[in-house]
């Protein structure tokens, strides 16, 4: 895969989180449809952010092909893997618990897909900034799925 294939799955899965807590906000009340809110927004953040770094670098004759081939054979199939079935799959968990899982993991995912593509880009630093915000994410919703505020709701409380 090319730089700009890596990029493109990068937007696409932060397109892809941004619709999925927004779906989640609809559907929540209180601190959690605050949190999916914020979480939304961010994602969508994170997309432009990507979009950006990709028009930084489709004028250098060499974004087609820069890669390291090492590092982007291993973020291809993780993607394939691990990112594509998650983002392919629209289907909304129909628990609190299990959605909140479901996010998690997707999280986890991104974050070692961009601990993989800041290897490749010629400027890490924006993508390390969205792998330290991906990271507080994961820290807040696991915060969620273990506090209180969610121990109200057992396996099965539906959203």
């Amino acid at each position: 895969m090319t730089g700009k294939e890596l990029l493109s799955i990068a937007v696409k899965v932060e397109s892809t989180g941004y619709s999925y807590y927004s779906k989640l906000a609809e559907k929540a009340s209180g601190d959690l449809k605050t949190l999916f809110q914020e979480l939304a927004n961010q994602e969508r953040d994170h997309a432009k952010r990507f979009e950006e770094i990709m028009k930084k670098y489709e004028n250098d004759s060499n974004f087609a092909t820069w890669q390291n081939e090492e590092v982007s054979g291993y973020a291809e199939t993780y993607a394939k893997a691990f990112i594509f079935p998650e983002i392919e799959n629209e289907q909304m968990p129909e628990t609190l618990v299990a959605a909140i899982r479901k996010a998690i993991e997707v999280e986890k995912d991104s974050i070692i897909y961009y601990n993989e593509l800041r290897l490749i880009v010629p400027d890490p630093k924006p993508v390390e900034e969205i792998i330290k915000e991906e990271k507080e994410h994961l820290r807040k919703l696991s915060e969620k799925l273990t506090g209180e505020d969610i121990s109200m709701f057992s396996e099965g409380s539906m959203i």
